[in-house]
């Protein structure tokens, strides 16, 4: 297959090139700036505005299938009723762009995650988490309900100490997780107060086992002291990342850091009022910001969707464009594309280039200039390990 036309490459653009997938192996040949002028896919000629890139990654949502944000529905609905629209989720997910996510901690992406591996589901490769870890008491622990009941039920398992967080990741890699997601911190989530979670020896001790089976650990942190101790116990990427200060910010880019902001879960709108958390948000999203884009922090996209009404997959693009109103609409392509797969440590996708895999989406509109051309309505192909899931160019005039 050639395409042909505008390519962003990962890392910058090619006003006139070619892409070219082996149809053997299924993976990129080669791209090259071309000579000629003719813009097609597959022969079919096509105006300029048409971008070929890589396809788009969110390094952070959650499948949790309920169209209520609450806990309580997350935790007590049935799994079958999780998993039904979750795989509706999926669906919606690889139909705008979206060829590999990262579920961080819920009860059903593992199972669709072995599922779409079989080619049973149709949706973006997943890359899960399994349970997210937390302690007794902490974050998205539904204490409502009794402990022993709250266990049960909970998409997160409770340690307490180094050694029970040893064995919940022992535990998740049983289960075949390919990334452990640990809470340093609480979250908004329940109305509670902002307070470190896990301990920075609980926390080391769930990096160390992650690295000792050569996985990424991903962890939740609010606060400057979740930071810190996110930090020190050796931590891959930094969700959230709320109370981000000059001097952290330089600890994370000096050791390697990845920093995921997930601005679209704050910039949804919220009836209730939370002042404390109100305020937190804003300074996230204009001071810490600015603060990541200066210190030039490893940023990848992700959204902390879970497939609500109000954070609905299938509008994950809309990080991307939150992220250029402070890192510019390149910065903010690599995010969602190169740097992605690295902070995923995804070799083979996030860039075109010869020998990765095809994992392509051909857009409406030039990225570079305005990322509404990401929008949903904008995908006319997507391409998946070199294998067309979309292509709606002739009902959109190419």
């Amino acid at each position: 297959m050639l395409l042909q036309g505008r390519i962003f490459d990962g890392e910058s653009f090619i006003e006139n090139g070619e892409v070219q997938i082996d149809e053997n192996s299924e993976n990129i040949e080669f791209v090259n700036e071309r000579r000629s002028k003719i813009s097609r896919v597959e022969d079919k000629k096509l105006s300029d505005e048409i971008t070929i890139m890589p396809a788009l990654i969110d390094a952070h949502i959650h499948f949790f299938g309920t169209k209520n944000y609450s806990l309580l529905d997350w935790v007590l609905t049935p799994d079958v009723m999780l998993t039904i629209n979750s795989v509706n989720d999926a669906r919606k997910l690889i139909d705008s762009g979206f060829t590999t996510v990262r579920a961080l901690g819920d009860k059903v992406s593992l199972d669709m995650s072995k599922a779409e591996k079989l080619g049973l589901l149709i949706g973006p490769r997943i890359i899960s988490a399994g349970y997210s870890l937390a302690c007794t008491g902490g974050n998205d622990d539904p204490k409502s309900l009794p402990l022993e009941i709250a266990k049960k039920v909970s998409y997160s398992y409770y340690c307490d100490g180094p050694w029970e967080c040893r064995k919940a990741v022992r535990t998740n890699l049983r289960n075949g997780a390919e990334v452990i997601k640990a809470y340093a911190s609480t979250s908004f989530v329940g109305g509670g107060i902002i307070r470190p979670e896990l301990t920075e020896e609980e926390l080391a001790a769930i990096a160390e086992e992650s690295h000792h089976a050569k996985i990424k650990a991903a962890v939740h942190a609010y606060g400057s002291e979740a930071l810190n101790n996110s930090i020190e116990a050796g931590f891959d990427s930094i969700e959230h990342g709320l109370g981000l200060t000059e001097d952290i910010a330089e600890e994370i880019k000096k050791r390697g850091i990845f920093y995921v902001p997930t601005l679209a879960v704050y910039k949804r709108k919220r009836e209730d009022k939370n002042s404390v958390r109100d305020e937190m948000i804003r300074r996230h999203i204009e001071k810490e910001m600015e603060i990541a884009g200066r210190v030039r922090l490893k940023i990848a996209a992700g959204t902390d969707y879970v497939g609500s009404l109000n954070e609905p997959h299938g509008q994950n693009y809309l990080e991307v464009k939150f992220l250029s109103e402070t890192l510019g609409n390149i910065e903010a392509l690599k995010s969602a594309t190169s740097r992605a797969a690295d902070c995923l440590g995804l070799s083979r996708i996030g860039t075109i280039a010869p020998g990765k895999e095809a994992d392509l989406i051909l857009v409406r509109g030039d990225p570079g200039r305005s990322i509404s051309a990401l929008s949903p309505d904008n995908i006319l192909m997507v391409i998946k390990r070199g294998r067309v899931v979309k292509n709606i160019l002739s009902q959109a005039g190419f």
